[in-house]
């Protein structure tokens, strides 16, 4: 069962992964999916493939990515990502969002820790 007090919820953070591995080179949907699993950032070893896709669309759809065909030479055609100036912008609102958000998580951490010695 997925718990949030386990960490189950974090793959919510794909998005940010996605906008930063854009930021450095285009993509396809595939090389995306490898590097999320690869990657140190967060853990992203059971992203599910339909998901990023989906997650792909609703980004392109809102302005953060643009993707082309790539019919490559007697390749199958691949859809390779690029991230726009609004994805840009974007990343940089994740910056920002993600430096509050570890400061909250070690408020909350140190809290807890606190409340469960004081309740031994």
């Amino acid at each position: 069962m997925k718990c949030a007090c386990k960490g189950a919820f974090l793959e919510r953070f794909v998005q940010p992964s996605i906008l930063m591995f854009l930021s450095r080179e285009n993509l396809h949907g595939f090389s995306i999916l490898k590097k999320l699993e690869k990657s140190k950032v967060a853990n992203y070893t059971d992203v599910d493939p339909t998901g990023l896709y989906r997650t792909l669309k609703k980004m392109e759809t809102a302005g953060l990515l643009v993707s082309n065909w790539d019919m490559g030479a007697g390749a199958q055609p691949r859809r390779i990502y690029q991230i726009t100036k609004e994805g840009r912008q974007c990343l940089a609102s994740w910056e920002k969002t993600l430096k509050e958000y570890a400061v909250t998580i070690g408020s909350l951490s140190r809290a807890v820790s606190k409340s469960i010695r004081g309740a031994s």
